[in-house]
């Protein structure tokens, strides 16, 4: 009996999780994106691969995302890069080197994702970023009162991630924009957050689920003119919709899985 109880357990656990799972695409008005694609792939050898691809023709990659065994990447025209690159390494301290090395190469981070045991960094050069840094922290309560102290000092997030057991918060000097930090354990807490985040003239420029909460970044800036966002567990649910946003007007600025 706890034999037919295991196996019925290891078969039906999957689709469970996969139930549970969400993706999440917020989208924008006002950004200069215009040609925008996609690739979902279930490996990052693919993915890398498309992105190379894509970068002969003219794209280039804007987010990068995986989750439940999947891979994505959003390509874009007219991002006002100059040129891109993308680093991959297994342990953290190897990946802070090369971002040191990036650095002194005139890249910036843009994006970071981990996934099947390894760091994916996304590079570009041409973007406004000045003075680029970052700090980490155990938990997310140091995680806001490291934030809080970089904002004194003129700093804004750039994007908060959390990986192996620590967050990672990548700011830049930037005292214009004003910020809010929010954080909600279920998706649904975390959309009351948005809309009244909306009401307040901000707009969600950073989304991460990690330790069991969703954490956001909202910005009073003036690249958006106004957002909207979509939500499902499958991709293949997710296509028509992105289709009918892009038919709105609105351009993906950012794809973040979670629970």
């Amino acid at each position: 009996m706890q034999l037919r109880y295991l196996l019925t357990l290891a078969l039906f656990l999957p689709l469970l999780l996969e139930a549970s799972h969400k993706w999440i695409i917020t989208y924008a008005k006002g950004t200069s994106y215009t040609n925008q694609a996609y690739i979902v792939t279930d490996k990052w050898s693919l993915l890398s691969h498309e992105i190379e691809k894509r970068w002969g023709k003219g794209y280039d990659v804007i987010d990068i995302a995986q989750g439940y065994t999947q891979w994505v990447a959003v390509f874009s025209k007219h991002t006002g890069y100059k040129s891109q690159s993308y680093v991959t390494r297994r342990v953290w301290a190897d990946f802070e080197d090369a971002l040191v090395q990036k650095y002194e190469a005139g890249y910036t981070l843009i994006d970071l994702e981990y996934g099947d045991g390894i760091y994916v960094g996304l590079f570009a050069k041409g973007t406004d970023a000045k003075e680029p840094t970052y700090f980490t922290a155990d938990y997310y309560d140091n995680l806001r009162t490291k934030v809080k102290k970089a904002w004194g000092k003129g700093y804004k997030i750039d994007f908060i991630r959390y990986y192996e057991g620590q967050w990672i918060a990548f700011v830049q000097k930037n005292a214009k924009t004003p910020q809010t930090l929010d954080a909600a354990r279920t998706w649904g807490a975390f959309q009351r957050i948005i809309r009244q985040r909306w009401n307040d003239g901000y707009f969600l420029t950073d989304l991460h689920f990690g330790f069991d909460q969703w954490v956001g970044t909202f910005s009073k800036t003036k690249r958006y003119k106004s957002q909207s966002y979509d939500l499902s567990n499958k991709w293949s649910h997710l296509h028509a919709l992105i289709r009918k946003r892009w038919k709105e007007g609105y351009q993906i600025v950012e794809i973040t899985d979670g629970w």
